[in-house]
């Protein structure tokens, strides 16, 4: 079994652009996947990059909105 995980790549070139999905990297730790991001998407000028471990995207389905909210949140 492996012992990294994938971590989805996030960046964008000019403060105020939109902030893009531009790949992924596998790696132990967050502190290896920014620098395997960093390595991996260097051929741009990134002004913002950012790593997202896999497992900690939340997905949101279609077609089933929220229609409460508690006052806990």
């Amino acid at each position: 079994m492996s012992d990294t995980e994938k971590y989805e790549v996030f960046a964008r070139k000019n403060q105020g652009d939109d902030t893009k999905h531009v790949g992924n990297v596998s790696a132990k730790n967050g502190r290896l996947a920014k620098m395997y991001a960093h390595n991996t998407f260097d051929e741009e000028d990134w002004d913002y990059m950012a790593v997202v471990r896999q497992g900690d995207l939340l997905e949101v389905e279609h077609g089933s909105p929220r229609t409460t909210v508690t006052t806990d949140e």
